[in-house]
């Protein structure tokens, strides 16, 4: 099975409704044309648009779909993966290899997909009347022009994360793939640091006055102000770790990077708290010996 560290946020949206594709026909396993339909159905990404300039769509997939494997009289409970849809995830990795790219993203999905002469995605293209050949040039033209996806992956290496820290931002994105939100953003963040106890920076926002309700209520609903990108305050947070002496990026670092930005201070505004009143709470926290959960991860 094909790890899924380097994947975009794209790609793992897709990932999600490609199972939900599955168990909506309730099909027994997910096949290549599953992960067709899953792509397509990732607003916002590369792999979306590009089928969409071909004039495909979710719809028109789905219906073929119906047609190339019988429905199940209820759907598996856990899904599993057709071989070759494994494999058409791993050719995925040797393409964004290939092109030099740190992560995987939904155009690397539908170059695996397209490489290989097994699996129902090309009986599904057919049907469709788009040449695999065709979606494949279309794919690598647009990969060559240099448009990519956004990803994580890079600034989380770079920001030399705490294992807590870590920990958020895996659950923020994890968050926003759920929700099946475009990014990863700093309200994703914000509710996070609520939500992780064990970071004593939990404490610090309810205590603080974070209306929680209104920021949950409001992600659920899809703000947009809510999805400034997590990459910038990734790539401050070393600084104001480093300038409080810590060689590692701790929770409070990740907040206090938030204060310190103008759409993090209007965020935490609009939550009911004061940026500079946390600015100053985190540095006097700082004075303070150092929590033994916030270690920095290996390799990070």
């Amino acid at each position: 099975m094909p790890s899924f560290t380097r994947y975009s946020h794209h790609a793992r949206r897709a990932l999600t409704h490609t199972a939900l594709v599955v168990s909506r026909l309730r099909h027994p396993l997910a096949d290549t044309g599953h992960l067709l339909a899953g792509v397509m159905l990732t607003r916002g990404s590369l792999g979306c648009q590009v089928m969409e300039e071909l004039a495909l769509t979710a719809e028109a997939i789905e219906q073929v779909l119906k047609t190339l494997t019988p429905s199940m009289a209820a759907p598996p409970q856990d899904i599993p993966n057709a071989d070759e849809l494994n494999i058409a995830l791993a050719l995925a990795a040797d393409e964004s290899s290939w092109f030099g790219h740190h992560y995987i993203g939904t155009g690397h999905l539908l170059l695996g997909v397209t490489r290989m002469n097994v699996g129902n995605a090309r009986a599904l293209l057919r049907h469709l009347d788009v040449p695999p050949e065709q979606l494949r040039r279309h794919v690598r033209r647009v990969l060559n022009d240099g448009f990519t996806e956004p990803d994580l992956h890079l600034a989380k290496r770079n920001a030399r994360l705490s294992e807590l820290s870590r920990r958020v931002i895996n659950a923020a994105e994890q968050m926003a793939v759920t929700l099946d939100h475009p990014n990863v953003g700093q309200g994703h963040l914000l509710l996070v640091l609520l939500l992780e106890e064990r970071s004593s920076i939990s404490a610090l926002l309810r205590a603080a006055g974070l209306d929680e309700r209104r920021l949950r209520r409001e992600l659920e609903d899809g703000d947009t102000a809510l999805f400034a990108s997590l990459e910038d305050i990734l790539n401050r947070a070393l600084d104001q770790a480093q300038t409080l002496g810590s060689h590692y990026t701790g929770t409070e670092h990740l907040l206090l990077t938030l204060a310190a930005t103008e759409a993090g201070g209007a965020l935490l505004r609009r939550y009911g708290l004061d940026p500079d009143g946390l600015r100053r709470l985190i540095t006097n926290q700082e004075a303070a010996p150092p929590s033994t959960d916030e270690t920095p991860l290996a390799g990070f």
